[in-house]
């Protein structure tokens, strides 16, 4: 079968279409910067050079596909031009969605994020909890918007679209730029992390990539039409996330926790410089708002109705470790 990705040469994209082409699919890539996308280059897969903002692309590479993982997006912490996030995130999801509708695909599993459920402020988070607070930046407000717009493709056009989103994801990565979390446990075992956020009490929500990877495979055999779906792992306070990372790296580095304010200041002083740089910062104040809250999730619904299932944070932490040790050696 034919099978559209785009967003492949991402992380959790990547991810994917190896796991697609495992199962013996054709795999139409739609890749906006080839250079980035080298690793794609092999039997089972087809690139297809362009933009999904642009319908013409999306139409070409999408021809002959029965389904899409629509998994392109930016997801940037920061852009001089917030619009980017709704031109990428909102427009071009409407192109991927028509585009559908045109060639008559079986099944389209959009990529969303659990940032659009927000925080736990009021309870553990659900598919169907009502959010409790304000987005808190322009990412989580047009994944929302694209969300309402898969939706609207299902009950207007009869589309069978499903929802997937994902919370923290972590794991070894093929190419493509890892999640943060990723980033931060390689930092870890090389000594060059030594930070907790806050006071190391609030919650988030850890999912190792393969879980990912398999939760969208099977939203798109067992999803409903208009159904979300949260990706999730286990919930942790940052203190019991570096707890376990520790046991299992074997590595006990000192770490300091980092007040709000301290953290604020910092990403001041980073957009600062990016700004007289030109480049991207790595955080901004926007993003360390988010940090200051909780971010409990609960995965019943994925495992219940997809049958998803959850790999424990000490086990993924532990493949991620080892697969990390063994790059850093490799690179040396």
């Amino acid at each position: 079968m034919k099978v559209l990705v785009t967003g492949g040469s991402g992380y959790i994209g990547t991810h994917l279409i190896e796991s697609l082409i495992s199962q013996g699919h054709i795999v139409h890539a739609l890749v906006r910067t080839p250079s980035r996308a080298t690793h794609l280059i092999k039997p089972g897969i087809d690139i297809f050079n362009g933009d999904f903002t642009d319908i013409s692309a999306v139409m070409k590479a999408m021809s002959g596909c029965k389904q899409v993982y629509h998994m392109g997006g930016c997801a940037s912490v920061w852009e001089r031009d917030p619009r980017v996030y709704y031109t990428i995130n909102v427009e071009g999801t409407r192109n991927v969605l028509d585009a559908a509708i045109h060639h008559k695909v079986e099944k389209v599993v959009f990529t969303s994020t659990a940032g659009v459920l927000g925080p736990s402020i009021s309870g553990v988070v659900h598919e169907s909890k009502s959010r409790d607070i304000d987005f808190f930046n322009e990412y989580e407000s047009s994944k929302a918007h694209a969300e309402s717009l898969v939706k609207s493709y299902v009950t207007d056009f009869g589309l069978d679209a499903v929802i997937v989103s994902p919370t923290r994801v972590y794991g070894p990565y093929i190419a493509g730029q890892p999640g943060s979390i990723t980033l931060i446990i390689s930092k870890f075992i090389q000594g060059k992390w030594r930070f907790i956020p806050g006071d190391g009490t609030k919650i988030g929500n850890y999912v190792f990539v393969d879980d990912v990877v398999s939760g969208h495979l099977l939203a798109m055999l067992n999803g409903q039409p208009g159904g979300t779906y949260i990706l999730g792992g286990d919930n942790y306070t940052y203190n019991e996330f570096f707890a376990t990372l520790k046991e299992v790296s074997g590595s006990d580095y000192f770490l300091i926790k980092m007040p709000v304010f301290i953290q604020k200041l910092f990403a001041h002083i980073v957009l600062f410089f990016a700004r007289l740089r030109g480049v991207t910062p790595a955080v901004t104040i926007k993003w360390i708002r988010r940090g200051n809250y909780h971010w409990e999730v609960c995965v019943d619904k994925a495992k219940n109705n997809l049958g998803y299932s959850v790999t424990p944070l000490k086990v993924g932490l532990k493949k991620t470790v080892t697969w990390a040790e063994k790059s850093s050696k490799g690179a040396t």
